[in-house]
């Protein structure tokens, strides 16, 4: 829209025209009243008032009591498309055993509560305002959660606690939370400026979030799956003290590539990028040294040694994309 010049009127009070097309459209009256919100220094949002901020999208998802999945999957998908009520509703009575996976399954998604369900019916609501749920909260999050699946995964190696080891994986089902629930929130961002504003992020960060998130849950999930080989066999495993070594420099790994992307800006992507280089070529290194041994347990250390290098290398990449987002801002 081009520029409009402001006019005062009495003592210090300055009026901006509306454009006609915009007053039109949205129904704007005399007398109406016009929500006027500051998102950032030298931003107003201009839009009657109630609207939007009242709105919430709602869809109906029909359930046939044949394909649980397919519902799952429904529900799933409204969730991270933005919907705030979701109501599952069947032609005939959901059983116990459906109501009960479709509940377990909305427990993985954050923010979304049963508001009301009856034989035929379940009615789900999100309950969390968008600027509550910030991408680098959520980023930190999950970084904390991976950090903890590798520290307990060290020290069960090094204390050869199988029970330890057996708890890393549960930790992967809140990664895939924050996963779900960030994807959310970097699209209502998308599709609502307002909320990128609030968010202090450009499209372009938006979807840097997305990729990091992408790489970090992958992250999760390599860890739950090397717990998951350990398990059982972590009191009589050879090559306890080297895998936790190995797992320590992840650690580091971790901490370094999370804080080089989110201090992007402030020019340090760089020499985070050498640190991590340097760190994924000790890792390597380690892994060769152990691969050479013959241990008459091959198949399974090697599966091991990969779960290991696939960590090292998606940490790398979180790495690279804090540079690669420099370059490009």
């Amino acid at each position: 829209m081009p520029a409009r010049k402001a006019i005062e009127m009495g003592r210090g009070t300055i009026l901006v025209s509306l454009p006609k097309e915009w007053v039109k459209k949205n129904g704007i009256r005399k007398g109406v009243d016009i929500s006027v919100e500051e998102l950032s220094p030298g931003k107003l949002v201009v839009r009657p008032y109630g609207d939007r901020e009242e709105e919430q999208k709602q869809i109906v998802i029909e359930y046939d009591g044949e394909d649980l999945g397919q519902v799952t999957n429904d529900v799933t998908g409204a969730y991270l498309l933005g919907y705030d009520l979701i109501r599952v509703v069947g032609s005939k009575v959901i059983t116990r055993e459906d109501r009960r996976g479709i509940k377990e399954m909305m427990a993985r998604l954050v923010g979304l509560e049963t508001l009301d369900e009856d034989s035929k019916r379940l009615t789900f609501q999100f309950l969390l305002e968008p600027t509550a749920i910030t991408p680098e909260k959520i980023v930190r999050r999950m970084s904390g959660l991976l950090d903890g699946m590798l520290k307990d995964t060290a020290e069960a190696l090094s204390k050869g606690d199988s029970k330890l080891m057996g708890l890393v994986s549960e930790r992967d089902d809140e990664v895939d939370r924050l996963y779900f629930l960030l994807v959310r929130a970097t699209r209502a961002a998308i599709v609502r400026p307002e909320v990128a504003e609030r968010y202090g992020l450009s499209p372009v960060d938006l979807l840097d979030y997305r990729v990091l998130a992408t790489f970090l849950e992958s992250a999760g999930d390599a860890v739950s799956e090397l717990s998951r080989k350990l398990q059982g066999r972590t009191g009589r495993m050879l090559f306890a003290k080297e895998y936790s070594k190995c797992v320590m420099k992840l650690m580091e790994m971790n901490e370094l590539a999370t804080q080089g992307f989110l201090s992007r800006r402030a020019g340090r992507p760089r020499t985070v990028s050498k640190q991590m280089s340097g760190l994924a070529q000790e890792v390597t290194g380690e892994l060769a040294a152990i691969a050479k041994v013959p241990n008459g347990d091959g198949a399974n250390v090697a599966e091991t040694l990969a779960s290991l290098e696939r960590v090292s290398r998606l940490l790398v990449d979180v790495s690279d994309l804090a540079v690669i987002t420099q370059q490009v801002t």
